[in-house]
């Protein structure tokens, strides 16, 4: 959507200084700002004004410095309080962050919400739909469930038996719940993941692999969102839990029996074992994983492509495979780095020894 600078601040609460009347019609990030007319963008930093690239041709009419560095006039960026320019349209903001964020909510609205159910969504009777609530085309809702109000449940989807989705969530396309799956309220599951998919149970007899039931559910609490392919396994017993505001990236796996602590961010391609325990506040790397039956402390971060084979205290940061304190990874790694000049040293030593 188009808008004028005046009209957002005056949607965001903000003061600006610069050409009220510009108009916005998109963001984008500061190192694109230079010819990109009617962006918004934001700093963190004031210094970083200086730090702009050169736009071709385009100068404000208080210069004639070419080396100035000044954004199209019908832009305009988000900064501290404490920025000023001359050259550029300001919005003044204690959070630029925060603020971008809001005003791409206002640039970029959510796709139509219906408040309606589409004629071929399929739905026994005996599930139950909150007020406001959009279920779209081809959506499958088995018995005994029920849908909280002003939810959206995307094309696809299938709400399998005993499960409860809760208020102003939304379910993007063919997303799976499978039976006794528990979603909070203001949840946000992306294509593709599947809730409640069997554990990886087995048990060999005679040299066969015999399947163990897994006759537990999930429970995902408010405000968790989960990427496109996520995987979620029920419990054996009681219930695998991802707790409130733990934000999972694409293609993570959380095996059955897990807990996930309060606030985790979970990059993509990891995944935890079964029966492990995070605290508050976890933070895992790309491609990392915590071994099975852990206990994994507060605030514990694990870089990327690094997994927890142990159990861990509060504010850890863990690092490599098996993982090892930070210090202690980083100090093995120089050791790694310098073995060939040590085995030449040895070589030489033993030589002088004949």
């Amino acid at each position: 959507m188009k808008i004028t600078i005046e009209e957002l601040c005056q949607q965001l609460s903000l003061d600006f200084s610069g050409n009220g009347d510009a108009i916005i019609t998109h963001v984008c990030g500061i190192d694109n700002l230079s010819d990109n007319s009617g962006a918004l963008t934001f700093i963190t930093n004031p210094k970083d004004l200086t730090d702009l690239p050169t736009p071709k041709g385009i100068f404000s009419e208080q210069t004639t410095n070419i080396n100035a560095i000044v954004a199209p006039k019908d832009s305009a960026i988000i900064v501290p309080k404490s920025a000023s320019s001359e050259h550029h349209n300001l919005i003044f903001s204690d959070d630029p962050l925060d603020a971008h964020v809001q005003a791409i909510a206002i640039l970029y609205p959510p796709i139509a919400i219906t408040c309606k159910i589409h004629p071929s969504a399929a739905i026994d009777g005996d599930a139950k739909i909150g007020k406001n609530t959009t279920i779209d085309a081809n959506v499958t809702i088995y018995q005994n469930v029920t849908i909280g109000e002003n939810t959206v449940i995307r094309a696809g989807t299938v709400i399998m038996p005993n499960s409860n989705v809760g208020d102003n969530c939304i379910i993007y396309p063919n997303v799976s719940i499978r039976e006794n799956s528990n979603i909070g309220n203001n949840v946000i599951i992306h294509s593709n993941s599947e809730i409640g998919s069997d554990g990886f149970g087995f048990y060999q007899r005679s040299g066969i692999n015999k399947k163990i039931p897994q006759i537990g559910g999930v429970i995902i609490e408010d405000n968790v969102e989960l990427g496109g392919g996520c995987t979620i396994d029920r419990a054996r017993f009681y219930n695998t839990i991802i707790k409130n505001g733990s934000k999972l990236d694409n293609m993570v796996h959380i095996a059955h029996n897990v807990i996930v602590g309060e606030n985790a961010l979970i990059a993509a391609q990891s995944g935890i074992a079964g029966s492990t325990t995070t605290g508050k506040n976890l933070i895992m790397g790309g491609q990392s994983g915590i071994k099975d039956n852990m206990q994994i402390g507060d605030q514990v971060t694990i870089f990327g492509r690094s997994v927890a084979t142990s159990n861990t205290g509060d504010n850890e940061v863990l690092a490599g495979f098996p993982s090892r304190p930070m210090k202690k990874w980083r100090k093995i790694q120089a050791l790694i780095n310098s073995l060939e000049s040590i085995v030449k040293r040895l070589k030489t030593l033993e030589k002088k020894q004949k």
